[in-house]
């Protein structure tokens, strides 16, 4: 007998409540491992199921600029970002990395003006599988200009009033001149580079030092530096004064002397303090008259100023010097 006929025979010897008992013992034999291996399985197939659908998502990608000439400049606001909608398998979509499809426009050979690029969904390292639904921009415009450099002066720019008729009278900055870099139209129109206002209100006379700060005068321009050294000198406002009736005192010889006329009028110039509290000391218009023999002279006095008061003008301007035959005595006279 074969065993295929001994499996028969003892099928047909089961009765039916034997089979009932021995199912139901199937089914609930370790019930909890095999409800657990149920769930597990049915959640296998829902995620392998779900991860093959296909699902949208929305990526914001960088814009890299390359290969810029060197003699031009971008001149227009920068595209940072390009905004994507793609579509495929959960699972695929999971893996973009945004830095990774970066959109890179090749800037090689672009000249002065505008530049449109077109942004092209092959271009995008996307995983196959992945299209691309929506493309925002799908055009990026870039203006450029080109590159001038030229040196200008620097010109040290002012604010408020100084006290008291104070004036500025000099003016030094360190460097004297800058190196200016920018769009070509821009760069020459421009004569100066300006600094920050330097504010005079409050200040004395004197010399004056301060670090100021280069304004960039429009988008776009530098400056090869960012600081110089001021310093401006500051002074009195000049007076003329006139002297009358100054004495001429005639100094040193060994014969006694004299000048005809004996009085002078002098005009002087200097700030208005100095002049306004100029007084002169005896002596201070004089001749001298060491070495002079006897005789008559014509000279032009000399005159003793206080530093920054400078004579105008003398009158008469030449004196006669008339020396004795007389000698002086010890006391001078």
């Amino acid at each position: 007998m074969t065993w295929r006929e001994r499996v028969r025979e003892r099928l047909r010897g089961l009765r039916v409540r034997d089979l009932g008992g021995s199912l139901r013992w199937l089914v609930l034999h370790n019930a909890g491992s095999k409800l657990l291996a149920l769930l597990i399985a049915t959640g296998m197939w829902f995620f392998v199921n779900a991860g093959e659908r296909d699902a949208e998502m929305a990526v914001q990608v960088p814009v890299e600029l390359r290969n810029l000439p060197a003699n031009v400049m971008l001149t227009s606001p920068r595209v940072d970002f390009i905004d994507l909608v793609v579509s495929g398998p959960r699972t695929l979509l999971n893996r973009i990395d945004p830095e990774r499809v970066a959109v890179a426009l090749d800037l090689q050979g672009v000249r002065s003006g505008p530049a449109v690029f077109r942004v092209l969904p092959e271009t995008l390292d996307l995983p196959r599988g992945v299209t691309v639904v929506r493309l925002t921009p799908s055009e990026v415009t870039l203006e450029f200009a080109a590159i001038l450099r030229k040196r200008v002066p620097v010109h040290v720019a002012f604010t408020g009033k100084p006290p008291g008729g104070l004036r500025v009278t000099d003016t030094r900055v360190a460097p004297e001149s800058v190196e200016v870099v920018g769009p070509a139209k821009e760069v020459q129109a421009l004569k100066a580079a300006e600094t920050e206002p330097l504010d005079l209100s409050g200040v004395a006379a004197g010399v004056l030092e301060r670090q100021l700060v280069l304004d960039p005068p429009r988008e776009y321009v530098s400056f090869s530096a960012g600081l110089v050294n001021a310093q401006v000198r500051l002074e009195e406002p000049e007076r003329t004064r006139v002297l009358a009736n100054v004495p001429v005192v005639v100094r040193n010889g060994l014969y006694r002397a004299s000048a005809v006329p004996g009085r002078v009028q002098i005009t002087v110039r200097g700030p208005r303090s100095a002049t306004d509290a100029l007084e002169l000391d005896h002596g201070a218009v004089y001749i001298d008259a060491a070495e002079r023999e006897p005789g008559t002279y014509p000279v032009t006095p000399a005159v003793d100023l206080p530093a920054g008061v400078e004579l105008v003008k003398q009158e008469p301007v030449a004196v006669e010097l008339r020396v004795l035959r007389q000698k002086r005595r010890a006391d001078g006279r």
